[in-house]
């Protein structure tokens, strides 16, 4: 199914809403760490658990160390995870799903304490699972309680989480689906972000990886945006953004098409396409000096100074920068802080301040200016300083 949409914004790319889901996958370190306020804190290895399990097995330990000059006193308790679509794990540990977790994954100790340095493990054994149908995700809490001299208490807690899935149990050819995709532009120029959304529509958790393909047939514009590796738990979707920059992007149709697969299976998807209405062009940020002004002061006081600068790009800019005024072999005698409040493309700003009193001479004034880090303006000009009757001279 492709569909079309038109424009009400002149000088964008304008796009379909699409039908894509892609699944990113769970990233989390070796091991994991919670600090506690005065200094050190607990060292937690493995800091995820993935298996394939069976009633009643057992999983590998989880290492404890306090790394704190303190006895810290450790709660441990089973939740239940899940995640956003962008990926950010979602916590659950309310009364019931601590009841639920104690039920599917029983810890053969729930507290801990320990001296500074020393080493303990805990070890997880699956629970009987007559509600469990393919996958399911306890999530393990370590709560750290360190008592303060003065009687505050600190509390830290780390989080490991698990991946589990009953033995024998699969994802379904049809249970990964790309089922939405959005294609959007912040402004004219700009990168354009592709954002799939994968759903899993199984019973367990689901790995995905492959590439985007998009094309203009006509123009012969073609690229593709790989997408790595990727785990969506059952019942949820995962969205992700693939950013593209192209060099032009003539005006007409684009399909967007998905290549991905799991577990060696495609996973199903539409076409989409996306419409471009006007020429495309890449953002740009400059501006051109219009004047500085003045050339030629009086020696011996103080004297007004103002910059007119033209946005001469396709992107609103806000400068900030000085002006530098140095003598003839390059002594800095003055800087001034400059700052041109925000000029829209085809407009233009200026900034002004005083110059302090100079000694007769010529001068070089250099004036930086930058937006958002970005170098917008880099230029000098000469300022000549009069005696009474003197030109200054080089």
């Amino acid at each position: 199914m492709t569909r079309h949409y038109r424009s009400m914004w002149p000088s964008r790319v304008t796009f379909a809403l699409l039908a894509m889901v892609l699944a990113l996958v769970f990233t989390f370190p070796r091991d994991t760490y919670a600090r506690e306020g005065s200094g050190g804190g607990i060292l937690v290895s493995p800091a995820r658990l993935v298996a394939s399990v069976r009633p009643g097995e057992v999983l590998s330990p989880i290492r404890v160390k306090n790394t704190t000059a303190h006895v810290v006193e450790l709660v441990a308790y089973v939740g239940r995870g899940e995640h956003r679509w962008d990926g950010s794990p979602v916590y659950l540990d309310s009364h019931q799903e601590r009841l639920w977790g104690a039920r599917h994954l029983e810890l053969d100790k729930t507290h801990l304490r320990l001296a500074p340095g020393e080493v303990e493990s805990i070890t997880p054994r699956v629970g009987e699972l007559p509600d469990i149908v393919g996958g399911f995700y306890p999530v393990i809490f370590l709560e750290m309680k360190q008592g303060q001299p003065d009687g505050i208490t600190g509390i830290s807690r780390v989080a490991i989480i698990t991946l589990l899935q009953m033995a024998g149990s699969s994802l379904g050819a049809e249970d990964l689906a790309v089922t939405t995709l959005s294609v959007e532009q912040a402004r004219p120029g700009e990168p354009i972000s592709i954002f799939p959304l994968v759903t899993n529509h199984g019973d367990t958790h689901g790995t995905f990886q492959g590439y985007v393909d998009i094309t203009h047939g006509e123009k012969k514009v073609t690229t593709r945006l790989p997408v790595a590796p990727a785990t969506v738990l059952p019942g949820l979707g995962r969205r992700t953004a693939l950013l593209w920059q192209p060099e032009e992007l003539p005006v007409g149709t684009y399909e967007v098409n998905t290549h991905l697969t799991s577990g060696g299976r495609p996973v199903r998807a539409d076409t989409w396409a996306f419409h471009v209405v006007e020429p495309y062009a890449l953002a740009t940020l400059r501006g051109d000096v219009v004047s500085i002004t003045p050339k030629r002061t009086d020696a011996d006081k103080n004297t007004d100074f103002r910059v007119v600068v033209h946005n001469s790009g396709t992107t609103t800019w806000r400068a900030l920068g000085d002006l530098e005024v140095r003598d003839i072999s390059g002594i800095l005698e003055a800087q001034v802080p400059l700052e041109i409040s925000e000029v829209e493309p085809g407009g233009s700003g200026s900034a002004s301040g005083v110059l302090p009193a100079l000694p007769p001479g010529r001068y070089t004034l250099r004036m930086n200016l930058a937006s958002d880090g970005i170098p917008l303006v880099d230029i000098e000009q000469p300022l000549d300083v009069l005696g009474r009757d003197t030109v200054a001279q080089l």
